[in-house]
C-alpha cells in the first residue's frame, strides 16, 4: 500500500500498443502484494519535481501517471503561476504576490538604478544585443542595436531621470520571459527645478545566457488632454469664420432670391427647424419652398450675443 496527497492533477497516459483503462478519481489505486511500481523524478527549470510513475500492469495495459507537484509557481501545474487572472485577450496576468511580479519590480529597479548612476553603458548593458526593439520616450528613432541604445542613454542620463511606476501589469510567457507594461512618472532636471514627465511603458524581459535582458522597450509620453484654455483658443480661431458665414447667409436673404439662400444649405442629411414653420425640413426642395415665403418678409438678421 502507498498513500499520496491529492495536490496537483493526475495525467494518465496509455503508451503505444496498450489500451488505456478507465481511471476514476485523482489518487492512484493501492498496490497489491504481487504488483510493482517505479518512480522517476525530473527537475524542471522552475525547480519543481514532477514524478513519473508507471503503475501496475492490468491485463496487458501499461499506465503512466504524471503528477505535477506543488512548487514556487503553485499547485495548478508545472509551469502555471499562482493566483493568475486572465486579461481580456486571454493572456495570464500575474498577481502582485507572485514571483514573476516581484521579479519584474526588481528588474525595473535595476534599470532605474542604472539611470541614477548616470552611466549610459550600464543602462545599455541591460538591453539585449540581438533582435532588440526599442522605441524610447524622447527620440523619434526605432532603435535596434547596442550602439544606438548607448547613444540614446548618453543624452537621456543628462536629464537626471528617476522613474517611479504608478500602475502596472506583468504577463509571464513561460519561465524565461515576461511582459511588463503600465504607467510611470519620471522626475527630470536639476535639483532646483525637477519636472515630472508621465509616460506609458512596455518592457519584454527575456533570460539570455542566464541573465535577464530587455529585448523590447516602448515608452511614450502620456498625450496631453485638451484643456479649457486649448478649447477656448480653438473657439476663438473659429469665431471669425462663423461671423463671416452668418453674413453670407444674411446677405443672401437681402437679395430676396430664395434660391441663393437655399444654396447655402446642404442637400443631404439636412436638419432644418425654421423660425416661422412647423415643418422639420430635411431636403433642398422644402428648403427652397420655405425661403420663397420667408424672403417676402424682407428679413435682416443681427447677432446680439
Amino acid at each position: 500500500m502507498y498513500t499520496q496527497t491529492m495536490a496537483g492533477a493526475m495525467l494518465v497516459l496509455a503508451l503505444a500498443g496498450h489500451s488505456a483503462e478507465a481511471f476514476s478519481g485523482l489518487g492512484p489505486a493501492p498496490l497489491r502484494a504481487n504488483q510493482q511500481s517505479s518512480a522517476v523524478t525530473f527537475r524542471g527549470a522552475s525547480g519543481v519535481s514532477p514524478v513519473l510513475r508507471n503503475g501496475p500492469a492490468r491485463r496487458g495495459s501499461f499506465l503512466t501517471e504524471l503528477k505535477a507537484l506543488s512548487g514556487p509557481f503553485g499547485g495548478k501545474g508545472w509551469f502555471s503561476g499562482p493566483k493568475e487572472r486572465k486579461s481580456s485577450g486571454g493572456t495570464a496576468v500575474a498577481s502582485k504576490d507572485s514571483d514573476v511580479f516581484k521579479l519584474a519590480q526588481e528588474n525595473f529597479k535595476s534599470w532605474n538604478d542604472a539611470l541614477l548612476s548616470k552611466d549610459h553603458k550600464k543602462v545599455a548593458a541591460l538591453y539585449g544585443t540581438k533582435d532588440i526593439s526599442f522605441l524610447p520616450t524622447v527620440s523619434p528613432k526605432f532603435i535596434q542595436g547596442t550602439k544606438d541604445t548607448e547613444d540614446y542613454f548618453v543624452e537621456f542620463c543628462k536629464k537626471l531621470p528617476d522613474g517611479t511606476i504608478t500602475a502596472d501589469n506583468v504577463q509571464p510567457y513561460g519561465p524565461d520571459a515576461y511582459l511588463h507594461s503600465g504607467m510611470y512618472t519620471f522626475m527630470t532636471g536639476p535639483a532646483s527645478d525637477r519636472q515630472p514627465v508621465k509616460a506609458r511603458f512596455s518592457y519584454m524581459w527575456r533570460k539570455v545566457d542566464g541573465d535577464w535582458k530587455i529585448v523590447h522597450h516602448h515608452s511614450s509620453a502620456v498625450p496631453k488632454a485638451p484643456s479649457a484654455a486649448d478649447e477656448e483658443a480653438e473657439n476663438e480661431a473659429m469665431y471669425p469664420l462663423a461671423q463671416e458665414n452668418f453674413k453670407r447667409w444674411n446677405d443672401a436673404l437681402q437679395t430676396k432670391d430664395y434660391k441663393n439662400v437655399a444654396a447655402l444649405y446642404s442637400t443631404k442629411k439636412l436638419s432644418f427647424l425654421p423660425t416661422v414653420s412647423p415643418n422639420f425640413i430635411q431636403g433642398d426642395a422644402d428648403t427652397e419652398d420655405y425661403f420663397a415665403n420667408f424672403v417676402k418678409k424682407l428679413p435682416d438678421g443681427t447677432i446680439t450675443a
